[in-house]
């Protein structure tokens, strides 16, 4: 719902936030997909739902959908929305094993399909390569938005008034995902 509730607009352009989203995201479904299909070959079928449903419910809709959202009332860039509509379409096949009445009313749902295009009989999705270091630098962010939150929590400040932010980097991480603390934080 959340997803069809958003109005796409081919006159944005797509926020560096929401870029690094969607190649973080990639990155961290094609490490959990390894990780799943290896559970499935050795038979740890609860390790496999396991890490399905850290990846969907801790990193899709925890995190992902979050750095991904436009700003409340504006419209969404086309290349974010049709990567988001992507990427929870492959969740869904992979949610799919334990869950597929859900899955596949959710499928069903996104846009008009045949039944030749129902998820039960969708393939599979395939390996790729993917870039490590983003789910490492990810990690870093993540604690730095806790961080950034957990300090507004206690001083009151709320969260929809911006507040200035020097970050000293004494860990030499990497700026990669410094457009998605901005956004966050």
């Amino acid at each position: 719902k959340l997803v069809n509730s958003w109005e796409v607009s081919d006159e944005v352009s797509q926020p560096q936030s929401a870029k690094i989203a969607v190649d973080w995201f990639k990155a961290k479904f094609q490490k959990t997909l390894r990780e799943i299909d290896d559970n499935y070959k050795k038979y740890r079928i609860s390790d496999a739902l396991m890490a399905t449903y850290k990846l969907v419910w801790d990193d899709y809709c925890s995190w992902f959908l979050e750095m991904v959202k436009p700003a409340f009332g504006q419209p969404m860039d086309r290349s974010t929305y049709e990567a988001v509509t992507e990427i929870l379409e492959e969740n869904l096949k992979i949610l799919h094993p334990f869950v597929p009445f859900i899955s596949e009313e959710i499928w069903q749902s996104m846009k008009s399909r045949t039944e030749k295009e129902a998820l039960i009989i969708a393939t599979w999705p395939k390996m790729a390569d993917f870039d490590a270091s983003l789910i490492e630098e990810f990690s870093i962010a993540s604690e730095v938005i806790s961080g950034i939150r957990s300090i507004r929590k206690e001083k009151n400040i709320s969260f929809k008034d911006q507040i200035e932010l020097q970050v000293m980097n004494n860990e030499n991480a990497a700026k990669t995902f410094d457009p998605v603390i901005e956004k966050l934080g």
